[in-house]
């Protein structure tokens, strides 16, 4: 959750996490034309639009087909169900994320296994995944944590050593790159969210499947339209004489809109402007606090061969709860994103895993502070918030 920024006497316009009112006055006449062309076809269901944004978001990662769908969650959930996870499968995730990467599993019909993360990337830890297989095992959920890509060389080389697909969880790192290569590609499968709030935002809700096998992508691609083959469901669709309601399989009714489509390809052509923003605020943070470290703050750590989209910035900050008041108080957003961690809540209690059972998820949760990279934050206001946490730890 994103903290509302409090008024007080700061005289001076709110820092926000976001900022959507801009973003679009400044595509304001390509989004309008893009949706002015969907509703003049009065095609809404999955068509052009769709087909388009798929292949193009599919370069943009570098993969060979996108599939998209209805939500992240979504995107997730049949991913794995594309890999045909069978109820008992188990599959190991981390659990330092919304509800949404945990609960995608187990909708998927497998149980969730959680293993401990690196407390500066914030990604899961290889060192402890070895441990966590077991012949049960059917996937390996990489989460690509606050838009920092996760170790997928060594993620890599210990689920082929197992025969372990992995699958990218990509939804707060739209944009980001491993190894020279974008996040999505390197999995069986990769999954991603165009929520409102995150890098490549829609104007409602959205997700996309990426994968390089063909077969994969048939199956998620079915998955998400009911069951029907591409063509089927089209040819219902357009009322083509003769078409048939032939499923092949139990499908979820998870298709992204031709609007929503529509928006997000105006938006894909100006992300890698808007990532460049993100990554210049980001370094900012990191020339103007660093001198903090490590007596009060502990800067995140970028995962080597990475090159994060900065979905936040991230911190660790002695005295966190009263950092955030004193930011609150001075009119800037901060937020503890997805703090308490998974185990601890209530939907999961019935696991018995307490306090211990993840040590550094749960030292990184007692201090983890995420503030704003938006492009739309000019790099002035981002030294405005370096200066008020350093008046907060220099009084």
């Amino acid at each position: 959750m994103e903290c509302a920024a409090a008024a007080s006497g700061v005289d001076r316009a709110p820092i926000p996490m976001a900022r959507l009112q801009q973003q679009y006055a400044s595509i304001k006449d390509e989004v309008d034309e893009a949706i002015a062309r969907v509703v003049g076809r009065a095609v809404f269901t999955a068509d052009r639009e769709v087909d388009a944004f798929e292949a193009e978001y599919a370069a943009f990662a570098g993969a060979r087909h996108g599939i998209a769908v209805g939500s992240g969650s979504e995107a997730i959930q049949f991913a794995l169900e594309a890999l045909q996870i069978q109820d008992g499968d188990e599959v190991i995730s981390v659990p330092n994320v919304d509800v949404s990467a945990s609960s995608a599993i187990t909708h998927a019909g497998a149980r969730v296994v959680w293993t401990d993360i690196d407390p500066r990337t914030y990604n899961l830890d290889p060192d402890g995944l070895e441990a966590k297989i077991t012949p049960r095992t059917r996937a390996i959920v990489a989460v690509h944590m606050y838009g920092n890509p996760a170790d997928l060389d060594r993620i890599g080389a210990i689920a082929t050593r197992h025969g372990i697909p992995i699958v990218e969880d990509g939804c707060l790192a739209v944009g980001a790159r491993y190894g020279g290569k974008g996040v999505g590609s390197w999995g069986a499968l990769g999954s991603f969210s165009f929520s409102p709030f995150k890098t490549l935002g829609a104007y409602g809700q959205g997700g996309m499947i990426t994968t390089n096998d063909e077969g994969l992508a048939k199956r998620a691609r079915m998955l998400s339209r009911h069951g029907f083959l591409p063509e089927t469901l089209r040819a219902i669709h357009h009322q083509t004489p003769g078409a048939k309601f032939d499923y092949e399989i139990e499908g979820h009714n998870g298709l992204l809109d031709e609007i929503q489509a529509a928006i997000l390809r105006v938006k894909l052509r100006h992300l890698p402007a808007w990532l460049t923003r993100r990554r210049e605020n980001a370094a900012v943070y990191r020339a103007r606090l660093a001198d903090l470290e490590p007596e009060h703050l502990m800067l995140p750590v970028d995962t080597p061969g990475g090159e994060p989209v900065h979905r936040v910035f991230v911190l660790r900050a002695q005295r966190r709860d009263e950092l955030l008041r004193h930011l609150v108080a001075h009119r800037i957003s901060a937020g503890t994103h997805y703090v308490p961690p998974l185990h601890f809540q209530t939907a999961y209690r019935h696991l018995g895993l307490g306090r211990g059972s993840f040590p550094q998820t749960e030292l990184v949760a007692d201090e983890l502070i995420c503030l704003p990279t938006i492009p739309e934050v000019a790099a002035s206001e981002i030294e405005i918030v370096c200066d008020t946490i350093r008046a907060f730890y220099r009084r």
